[in-house]
């Protein structure tokens, strides 16, 4: 025990190694290092034309004729971002059947496929008519699709739904959904379809 008024004093302790290496990360941590950001990976176009025309092919035969008012080209992605489309469908046999216009398009010339938005219109040779917010073409299986709203003017006849398939010249249309529409002379709808 220690005399009165006297207090045990303890001697300090050396700091563990475990602590030395906390205040060592810490130290080091404060310091004024800069890090590098790396800025994200930009894309830029690999090509950007007015009035240029994009061509699909079966073989020698010409099946669609892309005629755009300004397109930008990321080839490295397979699309192209077009705007003011003209579209002309040829048949099997080279024929023009139908001409499609629309605001602008995403162009996929490898996947040969064709997506269209805004004022989408489609004029067939023969007269008929369809209005879309949107429509989608694979020009390998001859299809135009869209699981939006369409409205398909016949003579005096019009039809209008939701989820729309067809081909090009409009004969074989397929609507799936809320179908509506006025019929004139339903033997020669059927007789057309």
């Amino acid at each position: 025990m220690f005399p009165r008024g006297q207090e045990a004093r303890q001697e300090p302790r050396p700091p563990s190694r475990f602590m030395l290496l906390v205040l060592a990360i810490v130290i080091a941590s404060c310091g004024t290092q800069e890090t590098t950001v790396k800025p994200p990976p930009q894309s830029f176009p690999s090509s950007e034309a007015t009035n240029a025309t994009t061509v699909f092919l079966t073989g020698a035969i010409v099946t669609t004729k892309i005629k755009s008012e300004r397109i930008v080209s990321y080839a490295d992605r397979d699309s192209a971002w077009s705007h003011g489309l003209l579209v002309d469908f040829f048949d099997a046999e080279g024929k023009h059947s139908s001409v499609l216009r629309a605001d602008s398009a995403l162009v996929r010339e490898r996947r040969r496929g064709l997506e269209v938005f805004g004022n989408v219109g489609i004029t067939t040779d023969k007269g008929t008519k369809l209005k879309s917010d949107h429509l989608a073409w694979n020009d390998s299986s001859r299809v135009i699709h869209t699981d939006g709203y369409v409205v398909i003017t016949r003579d005096k006849d019009v039809m209008a739904g939701y989820g729309f398939e067809s081909d090009p010249e409009l004969t074989h249309i397929k609507l799936r959904r809320q179908v509506t529409g006025t019929v004139t002379d339903t033997k020669k709808l059927t007789d057309s379809l």
